[in-house]
């Protein structure tokens, strides 16, 4: 058990003091989650008249998809690396100017080779941003209020998904798809001119020996010179996480169980066919009885609804918890996909078509307050402090691992399969997920060390005292 005044301490109240340094930094970095989010929701819009110019098949049109999500395994499997060696400011740079090339060369392709590579280049921005924006998020704020500003990643994903939809809905009329696809390059400039403007990351200046570049840096964050405690716990988890472990201890003990939930929570959270709603939501509302354009107009509000319980999840998830927000969220979304696969395994009925409009609303709402807002949140909690970078590589890359292969097969199992076939497959993997949710722990008000002395004395059987994390 953690010593009682060690914990005393850990938990003692302290004034929060938001500072200008903080919020500009938070809104310039969580541009990363517009690009993240915009790049989700323009290309099942456009991959339809990509399709027709290129005369490609279902399987195809899912490869030109997928091959953003391929990049963003590489860019999330090399940004850790590269930040812990250069800094994060300059990696969020770069990652910027890669999404902005890719964009910019997408929407002027004129061939499938030149829009594969230029989408594959976009995917690297995006793995990239995604894998540094959270951490350097955390690494920013005070712990207070940690959660909320590290959240705001997805929110931004959220964002940038209904604006992803609002230009396709407008270019729906004219058929025409690079302009959506192109103008996202607006958004890498953002990131990485904003980026300039930003302070670094005062966790890294400390890793790297620049302590007093650190001390500067986070008396501008809190808006005080009275951090010099904060300073001493940076520097100490610093040294905790010297002592780093090697991949091949990943698997070895308390840190096996910590590694699995954390992979597993990272794949239901995207395996559960969220990406197969946002990609085709148009084609699945059309597929229900809805007219082209009020496919559009519903898919819109499926994007708003996603935006605003994001931030109701945001605001409840302190209290809440995570554990039953989880659970609650895989119950939810098994029940809806299982009302979408009986209603398209039925002839329509008056009224069928909102019947599963409201089935998506509600397994967007679910989704938004569960796994969309925890996913990136937990991972980062049930990291063992010696692997953080490895552990949230590994589960970045298991993200769009996943993600690519729902992009990949999800066109061809909707056209070959039909919806609700494909339906009853996802809803399978949420009965799966809602089991699973049943032996995560809860995270909430523990810090670092004690989610990780919990995990030894469960799993390690080693009674750990206050010692463990000095």
């Amino acid at each position: 058990m953690v010593h009682s005044q060690n914990k005393h301490a850990l938990s003692k109240p302290v004034k929060i003091k938001t500072s200008i340094f903080i919020i500009l930094s938070v809104i310039i970095s969580s541009v990363g989650g517009i690009i993240f989010g915009y790049d989700t929701g323009i290309i099942g819009g456009a991959i339809v008249y990509i399709g027709k110019e290129f005369q490609i098949n279902d399987l195809m049109q899912g490869v030109i998809v997928s091959t953003s999500l391929l990049g963003a395994m590489i860019g999330a499997l090399a940004a850790g690396p590269l930040a812990d060696k250069y800094g994060r400011k300059l990696v969020l740079f770069i990652s910027g100017l890669f999404f902005a090339i890719g964009a910019a060369g997408s929407g002027f392709s004129h061939s499938i080779e030149a829009l594969t590579v230029a989408r594959i280049l976009q995917g690297i921005g995006v793995g990239a941003s995604s894998v540094l924006v959270p951490v350097y998020i955390a690494e920013l704020s005070p712990a207070k209020i940690r959660g909320v500003l590290v959240t705001s990643f997805q929110l931004m994903i959220t964002v940038g998904i209904v604006l992803a939809y609002g230009v396709n809905a407008g270019a729906e009329s004219s058929g025409g798809w690079r302009f959506p696809v192109g103008i996202a390059g607006v958004f890498g400039v953002m990131l990485a001119v904003g980026v300039m403007f930003v302070t670094e990351s005062p966790r890294w200046l400390i890793a790297v020996k620049r302590r007093d570049d650190a001390f500067t840096t986070l008396k501008k964050l809190r808006g005080t010179a009275s951090v010099e405690a904060e300073m001493q716990e940076i520097e100490r988890l610093e040294i905790i996480e010297q002592d780093t472990l090697r991949w091949r201890d990943l698997l070895r003990g308390h840190v096996r169980p910590m590694i699995i939930i954390g992979v597993l929570v990272a794949f239901f959270s995207n395996a559960c066919g969220i990406n197969l709603v946002i990609y085709f939501a148009p084609q699945i509302l059309q597929s229900s009885g809805f007219t082209s354009s009020v496919s559009w107009m519903g898919t819109i509000g499926l994007g708003i609804a996603n935006v605003i319980f994001t931030v109701v999840g945001m605001l409840i998830v302190d209290k809440v918890g995570r554990r039953p927000l989880l659970i609650a969220g895989a119950i939810g979304l098994t029940l809806s996909l299982v009302i979408l696969a009986v209603l398209f395994s039925v002839p329509a009925f008056p009224g069928s078509n909102w019947l599963a409009l409201a089935s998506l609303l509600f397994y967007i709402v679910m989704y938004a307050i569960s796994p969309g807002m925890l996913g990136f949140l937990m991972i980062s909690e049930i990291s063992p402090l010696r692997a953080r970078a490895k552990v949230t590589s590994l589960s970045i890359f298991i993200i769009f691992a996943t993600n690519l292969v729902i992009a990949l097969l999800s066109l061809p199992m909707l056209n070959g399969l039909g919806v609700s076939q494909t339906f009853w497959i996802f809803s399978a993997i949420c009965v799966a997920f809602t089991l699973f949710s049943f032996y995560v722990p809860e995270t909430k008000g523990k810090s670092l060390e004690e989610v990780e002395l919990w995990f030894k004395e469960k799993y390690s059987g080693i009674q750990e005292t206050h010692n463990a994390v000095n």
